[in-house]
This record gives C-alpha cells, sequence and structure tokens, in this order.
C-alpha cells in the first residue's frame, strides 16, 4: 500500500537565488530553470541577480510549464511547479538546465535562506520546524546567522517572532526574537496574538510552546500552561495570585483556591517555589507597564472568585493591599492618640514602613494618599515632643518658624484628608489633637504679643518689621527681595524645601543658626504691615508711598519696586523685561511684592494649595532672574493668615475686618486686646482672636489680621545662587526642618491627645515618658570619641587624608549625631543635629568617610532610600581599637 507524499515544500526568495546562482556559475546555456516545489511564490514576479534578472513563474501544470517557456524571453525563467519530472515529459525537460527538476531538501532551504554553514544537531531534531521555517519566511527573507552556525534557539526564536507577534494590524506586544519570561509574559496581552496561536497547526503550535518553555524557564513553562488551557490572557493575574496562594502560612485558607488555579493551568500541579517564581516575573512585567491597573483589578477579581481575599493584605503590589495598609496605618495613629505611649508610636512608625513599602504607593494615582500618610505621621511625631511654653515672645515667634511652621504644612495637607472613611475618622481625630496643642501655644504667643506690645519693649532678637530693610536687607548688598503678601511661616517652608532642592543655598543668621522671624504691627492686615515693612517707618499707606520710600530706607538711589500691575508680562515673556532689566542691572535691591497668597484667600483655598515656585505666580521666573544675575534671594512677608475651617462667627462686634475689630465691648474667651504704639489701626487699641476658628464678617477662603502664630509670624528667608561660606553675618544654614520631620521620636515627654472640645476626654492623658539618655551613657559616649578621635591610628588617616581631611570638630559633631541618634539619622536631621551646612552635607559626609575608613572598610553607609546615613558602631571600634560605648 502506498503511503501519501509529504507535502511539497514552498520555494523562497534565498533558496531560488541560490538555485540560480548555482546554475549561472556552471555557464549552461539553459536560461531556464524548474523546482519541484508547491506552484506559489510570495515575492516579486522578477528580481535582480548580478547583471541579469529573474523572473519566477508558478506553474501548477505541464502546460503551464510549457506556456511559461514559450513566452521566456530575457534573463533567467524560474517554473516552480508540483509536476513531477516523469509527467512533464522529455522534450519539455530538454529545456530545463541539468534537463530536470531541481528538488528543494527543507534543511537545506533553511541553511541558505540563514546563510548558514552548519546547522544545530537540537534543531535537526524538530521535525515540524523546517516546513514551518520555510512556510513562514519574510518575504525579505530570514537575517543571517551570525557566525555560520544556525542554532536551535536563534530559528525558533525567529520563527515564533514571526507567527506570535507579527505585526499585522498593530499587534501592541511583539514577542522578540530572543524572547524571555517577561516578553512572553508581556505576549500573552495581545488576544489578537493568542489567537494567532490557537489557529497554528498542531504540530508547530506544540513544538513552539514545548520550546519556548525550555528557553523561558517555569515561568514561562506556567505561563503557555495558562495559554494552553485557554487562559492566556490572565496569565499575568494568575501569576499574582499563585504568589499569594503557593506561600507559606496560607494553607488554611488556600487549598480550594489553589484547586481552581490548578483547573485554569489544565489541571498540572505549580510546585510552590515555580510559582513564587512566576509571580515575581509577572511583578516584575507590571513594574514595566504604564498602565497596570486592569491587570490588578483582574487579580483581585480572581482572588474573589476563588474565595481568598484575605490573601490580598499580603501582597505588595495589588490596590487593595494598599488599602489595608492605610487602615492598618490610620488605627495605628488612632492608638497613639487614644493610648499614647512608646510601643503605640513604634507601632504607628512600623505601619508607616509597611505601607510606603507597598509597590503602588509612590505611584499615581497612591502616591497623594502616601503623601498624605506621611505629613500624618510627622503630625504623631510632633505631638510626641515635649511642649514647654514659649517663656518669651521672641521664643514663640521663633519656634512659630522653626516647628510651628512646618506643623502648619503638614495639618494642611493632613486636611485635605483621604477618601477611605475609617482613614478619614483617625485623621480626623489627629486633626483635633494637633489643633488643641497649636491653640494652647497661640494663647501663649498672644498673652507675649499683647505685653511686649504695650510696654514698647525690647524685641530682643527679634527685628521689628520696620527696621527690617537697614537691619537685615541693606547689608547683604545686591539682593532681589521678594515679598509675599499673606505668606506664612508654613507657605515660606514649602518654598523653602523646594529652591533648596533647586540647588540654592539657604543662609541664616550666624547668631540665631535658623531662619529669622519678623515683628510686626498691628493688626497683621497689609494697609499697615506691607506699607510699615517697605517704608521702614510704623505708617499706614499703599503702594504709592511704599515705592516713593523704598530706595531712601534701602539706602540705594538706583533701588526700584515693582508692584503687581507692574508684573503683566507680554506675550512670549515669563517676566516684564523692565523688570528683568532691573534685576540685571547695579541696582544694589530690587523688590518685588508678589499677592499670590493675599488673593488666594479670596479666590481659592489656600488649604488645599500645595505652594511650589511654579504655584506662585512670577515667583519662578524671578528667582530664575536672580540666579543668572548672581543675586542674594530673600524672601519674606507682611503678615501671615489662616485658614478657613469651621470658623466661628463673632457677631455684633462693630468689626469691619475679619480678623480685628476696635477695642470696645467684653473680650470673648479666644480674644485679646492689644494696645500700644505698634497697633496703627483702632487708635491704637484693638482686640484680636488668637484662635484660628474665630472671624467677624462673611466666611471667604481664609483670613488674616489677627494674634495666632500663623498670621504674627512674618518669616524671613535667604538664599544665595552659589555655595559660600558666609555673607554679612549670615552663614550656610543646616537643614531647617524639625529633627521630627523626618526622623522617628524616640525621646518624648507629653502631648495632650484632645478633641477641639477644651476638655479632653477620659482616656486621653499625657503619653508616657520615654527614659531620656542618662548622664553615665553620655560620658560614655564622650569617653568613646575622645578615645578615638586621640588614637594614633586617626591621626594617621588624617595625614594620609592630607588637607582633604575634615576638622576634628565637625568630624565629632557627625559622629556624636550618628551615634546618639541610634545609629540611623535622615540627611536632614544630620544636618541640623551636628550644624552642617545642608547644601554641603553630603561633601563633609564624604570627608568624614575617608579619615575613619580603614583598609577599605566604611563604618558610615546609606541605607537604599539614599538619604538615611547609617554608622556601624562595631566596625568603628574595631577599627580603630577602642571600646564600643
Amino acid at each position: 500500500m502506498t503511503g501519501l507524499r509529504p507535502p511539497l515544500a514552498a520555494a523562497t526568495l534565498p533558496v531560488v537565488r541560490a538555485i540560480v546562482g548555482k546554475v549561472q556559475r556552471a555557464d549552461r546555456e539553459q536560461r531556464v530553470v524548474g523546482i519541484h516545489a508547491r506552484p506559489e511564490w510570495a515575492g516579486e514576479p522578477s528580481f535582480p541577480l548580478g547583471d541579469t534578472v529573474v523572473h519566477v513563474r508558478p506553474c501548477p501544470s505541464a502546460l503551464a510549464v510549457w506556456e511559461a517557456v514559450k513566452q521566456h524571453r530575457d534573463g533567467y525563467l524560474v517554473v516552480l511547479t508540483d509536476v513531477d519530472d516523469g509527467d512533464l515529459g522529455i522534450g519539455l525537460r530538454a529545456h530545463l538546465a541539468n534537463g530536470r527538476l531541481f528538488a528543494l531538501r527543507p534543511w537545506e532551504m533553511i541553511k541558505q535562506s540563514f546563510e548558514a554553514r552548519t546547522l544545530d544537531p537540537l534543531l535537526l531534531n524538530e521535525g515540524w520546524a523546517a516546513s514551518a521555517l520555510a512556510r513562514w519566511e519574510p518575504t525579505e527573507g530570514w537575517p543571517p546567522v551570525p557566525g555560520g552556525a544556525l542554532t536551535r534557539d536563534h530559528a525558533l526564536g525567529h520563527l515564533a517572532s514571526v507567527v506570535f507577534g507579527d505585526d499585522i494590524g498593530g499587534a501592541p506586544y511583539l514577542l522578540p526574537e530572543h524572547p524571555d519570561t517577561l516578553s512572553l509574559l508581556r505576549w500573552t496581552l495581545d488576544p489578537v496574538a493568542l489567537g494567532r496561536l490557537a489557529a497554528l497547526p498542531a504540530d508547530v503550535r506544540e513544538g513552539l510552546t514545548r520550546w519556548l518553555g525550555d528557553v523561558t524557564g517555569p515561568a514561562g513553562v506556567w505561563t503557555l500552561r495558562a495559554v494552553a488551557a485557554g487562559h492566556g490572557g490572565d496569565a499575568v493575574p494568575l501569576a499574582l495570585v499563585a504568589g499569594l496562594l503557593w506561600q507559606d502560612g496560607v494553607q488554611s485558607v488556600a487549598t480550594e483556591a489553589r484547586g481552581l488555579v490548578r483547573a485554569r493551568l489544565g489541571g498540572a500541579d505549580l510546585p510552590a517555589e515555580q510559582a513564587q517564581t512566576w509571580a515575581r516575573a509577572a511583578v516584575a512585567l507590571i513594574g514595566r507597564l504604564d498602565y497596570p491597573g486592569s491587570l490588578l483589578d483582574r487579580a483581585e477579581s480572581l482572588l474573589l472568585e476563588f474565595n481568598a481575599t484575605t490573601l490580598i493584605a499580603k501582597s505588595a503590589l495589588l490596590p487593595g493591599a494598599y488599602d489595608v495598609r492605610l487602615r492598618n496605618f490610620a488605627k495605628a495613629v488612632r492608638q497613639a492618640l487614644s493610648a499614647p505611649d512608646a510601643a503605640t508610636l513604634r507601632q504607628a512608625e512600623d505601619a508607616h514602613v509597611h505601607l510606603v513599602s507597598h509597590e503602588l504607593a509612590a505611584l499615581p494615582p497612591l502616591i497623594s494618599r502616601t503623601a498624605t500618610a506621611r505629613m500624618a505621621l510627622r503630625l504623631v511625631r510632633w505631638l510626641a515632643t515635649s511642649d514647654e511654653p514659649a517663656p518669651t515672645l521672641a521664643d514663640a515667634l521663633h519656634d512659630q518658624v522653626r516647628t510651628g511652621a512646618y506643623v502648619e504644612w503638614a495639618f494642611a495637607d493632613v486636611w485635605t484628608g483621604d477618601p477611605d472613611d475609617k482613614v478619614a475618622k483617625a485623621y480626623r481625630t489627629l486633626l483635633d489633637a494637633v489643633a488643641e496643642r497649636r491653640s494652647g501655644r497661640d494663647r501663649v504667643l498672644a498673652q507675649h504679643l499683647a505685653t511686649a506690645v504695650a510696654a514698647d519693649s525690647d524685641p530682643g532678637s527679634l527685628v521689628p518689621i520696620e527696621s527690617a530693610l537697614a537691619t537685615l536687607v541693606r547689608p547683604l548688598g545686591r539682593s532681589l527681595l521678594v515679598v509675599l503678601d499673606g505668606m506664612s511661616a508654613g507657605v515660606l517652608a514649602e518654598l523653602a524645601d523646594e529652591l533648596v532642592r533647586s540647588r540654592w543655598t539657604e543662609l541664616v543668621d550666624s547668631a540665631l543658626g535658623h531662619r529669622r522671624v519678623l515683628l510686626p504691627v498691628l493688626p497683621t492686615v497689609t494697609e499697615v504691615c506691607r506699607t510699615s515693612l517697605l517704608t521702614g517707618t510704623l505708617r499706614t499707606g499703599g503702594q504709592h508711598d511704599e515705592k516713593t520710600a523704598f530706595s531712601a530706607v534701602t539706602g540705594d538711589p538706583q533701588a526700584c519696586l515693582f508692584h503687581k500691575n507692574d508684573l503683566r508680562t507680554p506675550g512670549g515673556h515669563s517676566l516684564d523685561p523692565e523688570v528683568k532689566a532691573a534685576i540685571d542691572g547695579s541696582a544694589k535691591v530690587i523688590g518685588v511684592v508678589l499677592n499670590a497668597v493675599d488673593d488666594s484667600l479670596d479666590k481659592m483655598d489656600p488649604g488645599g494649595t500645595t505652594w511650589t515656585l511654579a504655584q506662585v505666580q512670577h515667583l519662578q521666573a524671578l528667582a530664575e532672574a536672580a540666579r543668572i544675575a548672581g543675586r542674594t534671594l530673600i524672601l519674606t512677608s507682611d503678615h501671615g493668615h489662616v485658614v478657613e475651617r469651621g470658623s466661628i462667627p463673632l457677631t455684633g462686634t462693630n468689626a469691619t475686618s475679619a480678623r480685628w475689630r476696635p477695642a470696645t465691648g467684653q473680650v470673648s474667651e479666644g480674644e485679646i486686646a492689644v494696645q500700644g504704639k505698634r497697633v496703627l489701626l483702632g487708635g491704637g487699641s484693638v482686640v484680636l482672636p488668637w484662635r484660628e476658628d474665630l472671624r467677624y464678617g462673611s466666611k471667604r477662603a481664609g483670613y488674616h489680621g489677627g494674634a495666632s502664630a500663623a498670621e504674627v509670624a512674618v518669616p524671613f528667608a535667604v538664599f544665595s545662587p552659589s555655595p559660600v561660606k558666609d555673607l554679612a553675618g549670615w552663614k550656610p544654614a543646616p537643614a531647617q526642618e524639625p529633627a521630627w520631620w523626618n526622623t522617628t521620636v524616640t525621646h518624648r515627654r507629653e502631648f495632650a491627645a484632645a478633641p477641639r472640645a477644651r476638655k479632653a476626654p477620659e482616656g486621653q492623658g499625657a503619653l508616657i515618658a520615654l527614659d531620656e539618655v542618662a548622664s553615665p551613657q553620655q560620658s560614655a559616649l564622650e569617653r568613646f570619641l575622645d578615645e578615638l578621635l586621640g588614637s594614633e591610628l586617626y591621626a594617621a588617616q588624617r595625614v594620609r587624608a592630607g588637607r582633604a581631611a575634615p576638622d576634628v570638630t565637625r568630624v565629632r559633631g557627625v559622629l556624636a549625631a550618628l551615634l546618639e541618634g541610634g545609629g540611623r539619622l535622615h540627611e536632614s536631621t544630620l544636618s541640623a543635629v551636628a550644624e552642617v551646612p545642608a547644601a554641603r552635607l553630603r561633601s563633609v559626609l564624604a570627608a568624614v568617610r575617608r579619615v575613619l575608613s580603614v583598609d577599605g572598610y566604611d563604618p558610615i553607609s546609606y541605607d537604599p532610600d539614599g538619604v538615611t546615613v547609617v554608622i556601624s558602631v562595631d566596625v568603628l571600634a574595631e577599627q580603630f581599637g577602642v571600646a564600643a560605648p
């Protein structure tokens, strides 16, 4: 019984070129080449070959071959026919080169197509591959093989790329010629490609999937099993689910769900270690996708379908796990408020670490919720610090720019809240506790203010606002003074943070070591505060008065002051040309008044605003112009502001302003009477609310004029466009953020965790005090540093470092700060505690590390987060031969 003949191969362009070339080299007269192949041709009907042309004609019968031969006129004719030599006849074969048809040998064709000299024996074992490579060979042919040896992986990789991922119809996920696990998983996201695989002949489909499993490992095998079972589109979500189901400790809830996953993988048993490998590949792919949300949602849907939603919380990637972590953080915050002690504070810190370790925490849209949680933790830390009443007005105002400003910043961010009700309730409890403590500080400040103004006492370390230009601005020389009308210390803290990150060097008064604060005139409204600032005298007035007096008070006849209308720019300019020319000019002081903050009190919600240079109109352009001109940038204000957050209206007071009234009638709780020469309205005697939640008149987005710290403290900050050692009594600033801003609070006394009601409910008393570092421990640390820095080895290290060796006082300060901080400190905290200028911290730290590194062992390093400095006291002690403290 005669078997069926195997199907003929299709001729390809490289094969036809090779056969015609062979005939051409034999220098025979016959110009007709017959090839025994399928009578089909996907290429051009004619193509050049050297100095001749080749015509290709498919011929399904002997008659068709005869007609093609009769019509042939020039060059070479190639006929492709499935008719046998015997059926063509002797007469027709006489016209053919060699007198016969050339037979196609599949592997020879493949070798010629890839321009290979040898074939990999592993490829020859893939019997199905020869016809598949011939069938799907691209029109331009297969790419030449490097090195002359055609390997199994090279051939099948190119075949898979064409078969699985041919870019027909703009397929988004092509399979590369050298596929790996991630590219295979990515390919499953294209339903068209999955359909193309399903339509392949069984032997080709099975051969390619078998090979893909070999080259992509276990993760690829299980991806392909999902594809084969008809669930290829769910391969990525299934991998994520498998990673949760096949982990230790979940057997009790995973048995049924595992069976459902196996069913979607063709019933095969999935080993735990391979499930984790598959899951890791899926996580890696998610990290490379622009919009993976639908895949993550699908994974959660599968867990719901498998009745295993409790496992969502164990994921570091699924959105639902982020929600669980955020709720756990909120719960820890509430516990730290209701039962405050060292343990609950530690729980809040740990819950926050767990939250930010979620893969989506720093990505939109969750990044804003993560930022709010970070601010909430900062407020919890602040509440855990001691709260001693400020003894003087100067202390209260300095504390506002050093600490209160950052509380204001964090408070505003947390006020924006969270969409989750449980989280929102925790934040509200936190805000109430913070508001209560802030209110107490405002009361103390207002009392100091009223006493100091009435007595007209010496302001001490405070600079009165009317003296600022002569006392602070004039000595700084060539500068740009930007007055942000209504800017509070909290807003300045945000802007200063961005300026420092934009390579500006903040300077602080050498005598204070921190930002300056100006003593305002009262009430804190523009017509008295700004005019007094810009004219250098206690007076009321407006823009004309300010412009007229500005040059005299700055001591520079060329000095000029620009207001809102002067800043309107022509099209195409970011800054008015006249203003830009003035900044570039020779005047020592250029002044600019910006109204963005004050305007926001009427037209927007300043409590929900993230204050950036771009948010304040013209400020970014002004800062850049100052940088280019080499001017010192000075940011200050005339007064601060409070934000509308459910305020209480006080009626019947005859007030014409939102936050001050004439001194008539009874002074209510939350108000204070102030009189003296610094009170420029109300006949020198007014009543000011110190509580932020009181107002006179109609509701607005925000207010100013009162005696709260946010209104009274006028911040004053100086920035240099280039590094400087000192400038007219100003020096490079250490980080200005308080320690609790970036570092866990470990030393704490007590804080009130009461709601807004004036009396704390039962169970919300003081925090349990943590033990302070004992004197003997401090002495041990001092002895350790004395021995280390006095050792012969340290002296040798200094000699080796030469001129690059840091001052020993600097080294001691850095080591003491790190060791007292438990061996780990955020850069900003280290800068502040060790009094190292923030702009120079990394270079100083590099110099310290050089003298402390012995034989390549560095006791100081950075955490993977890139901002936390870590010291190993054991390495330090061992290297220098001293006993660890």
